[in-house]
């Protein structure tokens, strides 16, 4: 694979960025970077999902600060707690998942049927309250809730090009996906993507690109662009733009069938 992308590539997923920045009327995301995450880990099936995702709070809040783990679907906030399990989103409490107790704080939720839940957005935060933690920013999206695994499609005219692909980003380096397409969503498998902080992305059909390429692309941070190019013989057929907010770096990758 080379290391270096084709340059009008570059350009129209950068555009593609930039012209859904804009579309959000550039407003300011939270600063994602204050929050590492360690590894998400996904496995099982849709009906009976292992979800784990690792986190290492600022030694500042160990013993005292509390860490969240909030679910949003359909404008509903669900908070996990470690006791209670999911807990709506009432104004009169928001449970934490516990309070933070070691440098390397490990959320796992083991049998969850997510059916009732696809398209929902998971994200992970610590502060001294709920609040705190997001007027700091200290929060992040980690996973949008998918079929798992992937299921095949059939009879759809962009199920051909669903598969095992091997992706080249900006920097050089390489890396495994599978990806499946219909008319309507593209879902691809990022979890051997370090630069992506989720382990796959769900995105809608929005439109066809000057160059005839589909694009799939969601329209709020983190964002993230799928273009599908379904000229024969294309080089490089999927490619993938993702940045997790206004302010932060754009990572785009290329990428070859298997």
């Amino acid at each position: 694979m080379p290391t270096t992308l084709p340059r009008s590539t570059l350009s129209s997923l950068r555009n593609l960025l930039a012209g859904a920045a804009l579309a959000l009327g550039l407003v300011a995301a939270p600063a994602f970077g204050q929050i590492t995450t360690v590894a998400t880990t996904i496995s099982g099936t849709t009906q009976a999902l292992n979800f784990a995702v690792s986190v290492n709070p600022e030694a500042r809040f160990l013993g005292q600060g509390k860490l969240y783990f909030v679910l949003l679907h359909n404008g509903q906030f669900y908070l996990l707690s470690e006791t209670r399990g999911f807990v709506p989103y009432t104004s009169t409490e928001i449970p934490e998942y516990r309070t933070i107790r070691q440098a390397t704080e490990t959320i796992a939720v083991s049998n969850w049927n997510t059916r009732a839940q696809l398209g929902g957005a998971i994200f992970v935060g610590y502060g001294t309250d709920f609040w705190e933690m997001l007027a700091s920013g200290r929060y992040r999206q980690v996973a949008t809730l998918a079929e798992y695994p992937i299921p095949p499609v059939a009879g759809d005219p962009y199920a051909a090009y669903s598969g095992a692909y091997v992706c080249s980003s900006n920097t050089g380096a390489t890396y495994n996906a599978t990806a499946t397409f219909t008319a309507a969503q593209a879902v691809v498998d990022t979890s051997r993507m370090p630069a992506i902080a989720v382990p796959s992305i769900s995105v809608p059909f929005d439109g066809l690109g000057s160059s005839g390429d589909r694009i799939y692309a969601n329209r709020d941070f983190p964002l993230y662009l799928v273009s599908l190019d379904t000229t024969a013989a294309a080089r490089y057929p999927l490619a993938l733009a993702y940045q997790a907010n206004d302010f932060s770096a754009s990572h785009i990758f290329v990428c070859a069938r298997r």
